[in-house]
């Protein structure tokens, strides 16, 4: 069925092509084409079938366009959406790329001050550390200086204490 339709309408077409002229040997000798009278409700049926299959191409057409067209403004929008998306996390991007590089900076800047801290600390520790060891070596060398004077009083005064009494 699908292929007899198909013949009528490839027929239709030819002749819709043609612009109704004469074509073949009626053309050579001068005749005028006339369409053959329908005999039966079949032929009609199928000729009815075949002007609506014409004009279902050209409505097929317009729903294809209308398609193609609400098809395009749903791409352009997610177009849109995505360019917004994707602009938003390019600066998103950027900014973490400032923040890491701040950060980079501040652990630089730390690092050398906590250097220069650790430095100051040990010098601190060693100056302190110097200061107690002369501190304990001049307690004891007071107490020393203390002891030896009280010694060598001991022994003077032993020693006039045998020049005079003997």
């Amino acid at each position: 069925m699908n292929k007899i339709l198909f013949a009528l309408l490839f027929c239709a077409v030819a002749v819709f092509a043609a612009g109704g002229k004469a074509t073949g040997a009626a053309a050579a000798n001068g005749a005028k084409s006339v369409p053959a009278p329908v005999a039966t409700d079949s032929v009609a049926a199928a000729s009815a079938d075949t002007t609506a299959e014409m004009s279902a191409p050209q409505e097929t057409c317009g729903e294809f366009k209308s398609e193609i067209a609400h098809r395009d403004s749903l791409m352009a929008v997610a177009d849109s959406s995505c360019s917004v998306e994707k602009d938003s996390l390019r600066a998103a991007l950027n900014s973490e790329q400032a923040k890491t590089k701040n950060w980079e900076q501040s652990y630089e800047t730390m690092k050398k001050s906590n250097e220069t801290c650790a430095r100051a600390l040990s010098v601190s520790i060693e100056a302190n550390e110097k200061s107690k060891e002369k501190e304990k070596q001049s307690k004891s060398q007071a107490a020393m200086m203390t002891s030896s004077s009280f010694m060598g009083g001991l022994a003077v005064g032993m020693l006039l204490f045998w020049l005079i009494f003997d």
